[in-house]
C-alpha cells in the first residue's frame, strides 16, 4: 500500500470516528444526568467553559407529536412500489438495457511484448477491432434510433425529448462518419 493510501485511510478513520464521538454528544439527554432534588440543582453552578456553544444544532425529538396532524399514507403506492420492486428482482427491469458481454480480449504474445514493432501490430489490430465494433453497432442501431424518434413524432412527445433522441442519433452518426474517414481500412472485410 502506498504512503498516500494510509494517509488517506488514517484521515478517514479519524473523521468517522469525530462523527460518531459528535453523535453521542449530541444525543445526550441532560435531563438524565440532573440531580434528583432541587435542592441540588440550585447549588449547582454551570462555568462559561462548561456550557455548549451557542451555535450548537438542535436535534429534534423522536417522540411523536400529537398536535400535528400528519397527511395520510396512501397504501396502495406503497403496495405497487414493493411488487414493482419484487417483481424487477425477479423478471430484472424491462426498462433497462440488455448486458452485452465482450468477447475475450486477445492477449500479445512473448514475441509481441519482446519485439516493440510487433507490440505496435498488436495495439493497431485491438483499436481497428474496437472501431470495427462500434461502426458495426452504429449501423444496428442507427435504424432503431430513427424509428423511435418517427414513433416519438408521431405519439406526440415533448419537442426536449424528440431533440434528445435527434441528438443522440447526430451524434452516432457523426462518430461513425469520423471513424470511417479517419480510418480507411474500415471500409475493407475484417481480416482474422
Amino acid at each position: 500500500m502506498s504512503r498516500q493510501a494510509l494517509w488517506l485511510g488514517g484521515v478517514s478513520l479519524v473523521l468517522i470516528v469525530a462523527v460518531v464521538m459528535l453523535g453521542f454528544w449530541l444525543r445526550t439527554d441532560p435531563s438524565s444526568s440532573a440531580p434528583e432534588s432541587s435542592a441540588a440543582a440550585s447549588d449547582m453552578t454551570m462555568s462559561a467553559s462548561s456550557m455548549p456553544p451557542a451555535s450548537t444544532v438542535v436535534v429534534p425529538s423522536t417522540e411523536a407529536r400529537s398536535d400535528v396532524a400528519l397527511p395520510p399514507v396512501p397504501d396502495v403506492a406503497m403496495v405497487d412500489a414493493v411488487e414493482s420492486l419484487r417483481q424487477a428482482r425477479l423478471n430484472g427491469d424491462a426498462s433497462a438495457p440488455a448486458v452485452v458481454r465482450s468477447p475475450e480480449r486477445e492477449l500479445p504474445t512473448a514475441a509481441e511484448l519482446a519485439d516493440p514493432e510487433a507490440y505496435q501490430r498488436y495495439e493497431a489490430r485491438q483499436n481497428e477491432r474496437m472501431y470495427r465494433s462500434f461502426v458495426s453497432a452504429a449501423d444496428s442501431e442507427i435504424p432503431k434510433l430513427q424509428e423511435q424518434v418517427a414513433k416519438g413524432k408521431a405519439a406526440g412527445l415533448s419537442p426536449e425529448q424528440i431533440a434528445e433522441g435527434e441528438e443522440k442519433l447526430r451524434r452516432i452518426e457523426a462518430m461513425r462518419n469520423q471513424l470511417m474517414s479517419d480510418h480507411p481500412e474500415l471500409n475493407r472485410p475484417a481480416t482474422p
